[in-house]
């Protein structure tokens, strides 16, 4: 042992075989003096995000159909989930309604878990379901912090769940931010079960009923389930510890939330599948390789979770080579999260195009780092591997850095585009792409949309305009990037926008003006 005085410390250097460990004595280490960095750095990235990204941002695509369908609830008092798209009930109803329209039932209604719809209905109620956005940011912080200070995690732990894909994800995916703090509930209580056995089920109960919001979060607690239930038939109630019994009894109750989530939805829909799951199996279920390397690694022009987090793997490899020397919790969940890892990717249903990181792996992220950032396990990782690890996260950040900005983007091009449709302010809108109708956001559910897709609805569409008067925007993409459309893929765009234009001339109707902004303009016309 060697004590050793430096800048009025007496720090003390401990051989420990393959590293040394650096503590203070009588003061704080450096490394322990600059923790408060970790935090504030990631504050003040939060908040940074928070100013970049317009809330209103996020309510296109998929978003913008999850609060139709959440608006669905609303128009019925809370009786129906299917939208009667009263502001189109003298446009031909739900017909050329701009939505997702998957099945339809005195409606239209979307592929997307119900429990989520009831829940953003709340902010519908509120008038403006742009709150989503803020509300799952916070979310995410509530579950970060909860899993911090319940397990007492290194400050370094707040850092790699704030930086990377866990937290775009959280931001970006209301319904994604509600599953993540449910597996940072669920994660905390299984490290530290809880004594009381009702209290455990319920806790487990309250973290399968994730299941209502994203499936693929539960699929860690399944291969637990099934570790700690083959130890508790092998060896007997009476050798197995006590903490992994409560570890079970908060498994079973995870396992009774998914189960009253299959008898709920076959009571309602007469599928225990639930319409999210039924739905990606009738559009086609995509089990090709190029998904797999796509969710994994790379692909589709955006990277997957292992290129974005390379650091994971780090420390999967790192746990298995000190496999002899882990606890059976660490090697129950170790191994559970790289059966997770292939399973998700097997059962995902598509490559996640739509995001970095995929959101159906980053959630993995949650586990890894109660497994790492532990006092007890952060104290006796090898100085080569913090090296690494921060080596890798550089990695991390640097992706980190081109989805920031990259969001930042498409959300100054959103209020960019969104404010030039509104600003027509015509009593109709209509449009031949739903990339179009997305720059809506939430005003499609204030504003008359229309979108027509195929060249065979013309007559029926031209029928219901036939008696109309006031104004009608048409809105499209300018010549050159339809054209560049066309060659990426085959659409009637061109085609249905051209015969809309002519209609409306043959019909009566003046063309009073054509606003351009760079890639979409506007038609307007009138008709008295």
């Amino acid at each position: 042992m060697k004590y050793q005085i430096l800048e009025g410390h007496i720090f003390k250097f401990e051989n420990k075989g393959t590293f040394f460990s650096l503590e203070t004595i009588g003061g704080k280490s450096l490394i322990s003096k600059l923790q408060f960095l970790f935090p504030l750095s990631c504050i003040v990235f939060t908040a940074l995000f928070l100013f970049k990204i317009d809330a209103n941002s996020v309510l296109v695509s998929d978003n913008q159909n999850k609060i139709v369908q959440a608006q669905a609830f609303i128009d019925s008092g809370y009786k129906s989930e299917y939208l009667s798209c009263k502001i189109l009930e003298d446009l031909g109803g739900c017909k050329f309604f701009p939505s997702w329209q998957v099945q339809l039932q005195n409606g239209i209604s979307g592929p997307f878990p119900v429990a989520f719809s009831l829940f953003a209905s709340i902010f519908g109620l509120l008038g403006d379901y742009s709150f989503l956005f803020y509300v799952s940011i916070l979310f995410f912080w509530i579950g970060v912090l909860f899993l911090k200070f319940e397990l007492d995690l290194k400050w370094a732990s707040v850092l790699f769940l704030s930086f990377g894909p866990a937290f775009f994800h959280s931001a970006l995916f209301p319904d994604y931010s509600i599953t993540f703090l449910l597996t940072c509930v669920g994660l905390t209580f299984y490290a530290c079960p809880v004594k009381t056995r009702p209290l455990g089920l319920f806790i487990g109960f309250f973290v399968g009923l994730g299941f209502f919001f994203r499936p693929e979060n539960t699929i860690l607690y399944f291969v637990l389930g099934v570790f700690h239930l083959a130890e508790f038939i092998q060896k007997g109630r009476s050798e197995v510890s006590t903490r992994d019994k409560d570890r079970l009894i908060l498994l079973i109750g995870t396992g009774i939330g998914v189960i009253f989530y299959g008898i709920l939805n076959y009571y309602l829909y007469g599928s225990a599948l639930g319409t999210r799951i039924e739905t990606n199996a009738e559009i086609g279920w995509d089990t090709g390789f190029e998904k797999y390397t796509s969710l994994l690694i790379f692909g589709n022009a955006r990277v997957g979770f292992l290129f974005f987090c390379p650091w994971v793997l780090l420390w999967l490899v790192y746990f298995f080579i000190r496999w002899k020397e882990l606890e059976k919790f660490e090697k129950k969940l170790s191994l559970a999260i790289l059966i997770s890892l292939f399973l998700g990717a097997y059962l995902a249903p598509n490559d996640s195009n739509i995001d970095w990181g995929t959101r159906y792996l980053s959630w993995l992220i949650v586990p890894i780092v109660v497994l790492f950032f532990s006092k007890k396990n952060s104290e006796r990782v090898p100085k080569t591997v913090w090296i690494l690890t921060g080596i890798l996260f550089l990695v991390t950040l640097f992706f980190s850095k081109i989805y920031f900005l990259t969001q930042e983007k498409l959300s100054k091009e959103y209020v960019k585009y969104n404010e030039f449709l509104l600003s027509s302010n015509s009593e109709i809108y209509l449009t031949t792409e739903s990339s179009i109708s997305a720059l809506f956001g939430q005003e499609i559910l204030r504003k008359k949309v229309l979108r027509i897709e195929e060249l065979e609805d013309l007559p029926e569409l031209t029928k219901i305009l036939s008696s109309k008067k006031g104004s009608i925007s048409l809105v499209r993409y300018e010549p050159i990037t339809l054209s560049l459309l066309q060659t990426l893929e085959k659409n009637n765009s061109e085609k249905l926008g051209t015969e809309m234009q002519d209609w409306f001339l043959r019909s009566g109707w003046n063309k009073i003006s054509k606003q351009t902004l760079e890639k979409i303009e506007i038609l307007k016309f009138e008709r008295n």
